[in-house]
């Protein structure tokens, strides 16, 4: 069983810092085409920043995304998984925790950040493989022994 740690593997990672605007780090976000980034200070997790967190946030609470800084508005209660988790585990977590995307550490190490999206994708991936398999087994005749 694959792991979150190879799920994650040739993902690059983006991140933003606690005092960044609003603004730059949604133009930040928009350049990566994701929808969350961590927020690192001193290579350490601090927080989740999203999409949601700047409509919820910013946007409907009126507040000007070019004068308020990540800090203000991220998530700080991060859940994580780890990174010999497996990708079930990390779906399950999210359901618990009702996120959307998940950072995934080894130790105290932060390895990157893996949304329901990729990890939907690698179980549909999986389920793909297992029908090839029952496929081929249920499509399998064995050789006949003519006398």
């Amino acid at each position: 069983m694959e792991q979150a740690k190879d799920i994650l593997a040739g993902k690059r990672l983006t991140y933003v810092t606690p005092g960044m605007t609003v603004m730059d780090a949604a133009s930040k976000m928009t350049a990566a085409k994701i929808g969350a980034v961590v927020v690192l200070e001193d290579g350490k997790l601090k927080g989740i920043f999203t999409e949601r967190d700047i409509l919820n946030r910013v946007v409907s609470a009126g507040k000007d995304p070019k004068e308020i800084k990540v800090s203000e508005i991220m998530t700080t209660n991060v859940v994580v998984c780890q990174a010999a988790d497996s990708y079930e585990t990390c779906l399950a977590m999210m359901k618990q925790v009702g996120c959307r995307h998940m950072p995934i550490v080894e130790e105290d190490r932060l390895l990157g950040i893996l949304s329901i999206r990729d990890l939907l994708k690698h179980h549909i991936s999986v389920k793909d493989a297992e029908i090839k398999m029952m496929t081929s087994l249920y499509q399998y005749q064995p050789p006949t022994m003519d006398h």
